[in-house]
C-alpha cells in the first residue's frame, strides 16, 4: 500500500512552495502505476530507496527516477511512474512560479522533463539530500527542507508585477485577454510571453489552459458536478473543448483519465 504524509511549508514560503509530500512503501506491496498528466509548477523531488520506473508512452524506453531530481511542469502526458518495491520518496511541490523566484533557474529548462539536481542547483542540493537521508521523521524532514529554502528567499530578489499578473491568470481560469493582463503590468505582450517562459516554463495562454484543466480535476474529485456543470462553471466554450484539453493534457477522454488518478497521486496535491 502506498502512504502518503503531506505537509504545508513555513507561511513565509506559501508564495513559492505548494506543499511538502512523502510517499512510501513497503517491499511486499503491489505495484502502483500512476500517469504523470499536465500540470503547473515544478518539482524537487528527493529518492531515499528504490527509484520509480518511468516507463514512455508509446515506447518500450523506460527511464529511471535520478535520486535527486528537479521536474519541470508538464503539458501532456508522455510518461506515467511504476512504483513497486521498497520506495521512499519525498517531494517539493512548487507553485508555478516558486521554482524560479527562489533559485533563479529559468523553468522553460525543465519543462516537461526530469534533471539530476545536482547539475542545476550544484552541490547544495546534494548536501540537503544527505541531511534529508539522515533524518528520521517527516517533520524533522520538513524543518530541514524549511530551513534550506528560507535561507534561499532571503537571497532571492521580491516579487514584481509581472509575478502578480502571472499569478492573476492562473487563478483565473478562463478566458482572459493576455493584452490586458500586459498593459497592467506595464510591459509588451512579447515581454510578457518571455517572462512567462522563464517564470513559469510555459506560454501566458498554455499557462492557463493546464490551469484551467487543474481546476476540472479538483471540482470533480470534490463534488457531484456534471461534467457539463463543470465545463460551464469554468468557461469552457463547450464540452468538447473540455474534452480535447483532456485529450492533450491527460492522454485520455474525462471519464477515463479522471478514473485513472488516485487521491494518492501527485497531481492530487
Amino acid at each position: 500500500m502506498l502512504t502518503v504524509q503531506n505537509r504545508k511549508p513555513d507561511p513565509q514560503l506559501h508564495p513559492f512552495v505548494r506543499s511538502y509530500v512523502l510517499r512510501e512503501t513497503q517491499q511486499d506491496d503491489e505495484e502502483t502505476v500512476e500517469p504523470v498528466v499536465a500540470r503547473l509548477g515544478t518539482m524537487l523531488e528527493f529518492q531515499f530507496a528504490r527509484p520509480y520506473e518511468i516507463p514512455i508512452y508509446g515506447s518500450e524506453r523506460i527511464l529511471e527516477s535520478p535520486r535527486i531530481a528537479v521536474i519541470g511542469p508538464v503539458t501532456h502526458r508522455r510518461v506515467r511512474l511504476v512504483i513497486r518495491g521498497d520506495v521512499q520518496a519525498l517531494a517539493v511541490l512548487f507553485q508555478p512560479q516558486g521554482f524560479r523566484a527562489l533559485f533563479g533557474v529559468p523553468t522553460a529548462l525543465v519543462t516537461d522533463v526530469g534533471v539530476d539536481a545536482s547539475g542545476v542547483l550544484g552541490g547544495e542540493v546534494i548536501e540537503l539530500y544527505e541531511r534529508l537521508a539522515n533524518t528520521a521523521t517527516f517533520s524533522q524532514r520538513v524543518k530541514c527542507l524549511d530551513d534550506f529554502l528560507l535561507k534561499r528567499l532571503m537571497a532571492s530578489k521580491p516579487l514584481d508585477e509581472i509575478h502578480r499578473a502571472l499569478n492573476q491568470l492562473i487563478m483565473s481560469c478562463s478566458p482572459i485577454r493576455i493584452a490586458d493582463i500586459a498593459l497592467h503590468a506595464g510591459v509588451t505582450i512579447r515581454q510578457l510571453e518571455r517572462k512567462s517562459l522563464e517564470y513559469t516554463g510555459l506560454s501566458p495562454k498554455v499557462l492557463v489552459r493546464i490551469a484551467r484543466f487543474q481546476q476540472v480535476l479538483k471540482m470533480k474529485s470534490a463534488s457531484s458536478f456534471t461534467w457539463a456543470e463543470v465545463a460551464h462553471a469554468l468557461e469552457y466554450h463547450d464540452q468538447m473543448h473540455m474534452i480535447r484539453d483532456f485529450r492533450i493534457f491527460a492522454g485520455d477522454a474525462p471519464v477515463r483519465a479522471c478514473g485513472k488518478i488516485r487521491s494518492d497521486h501527485l497531481i492530487s496535491y
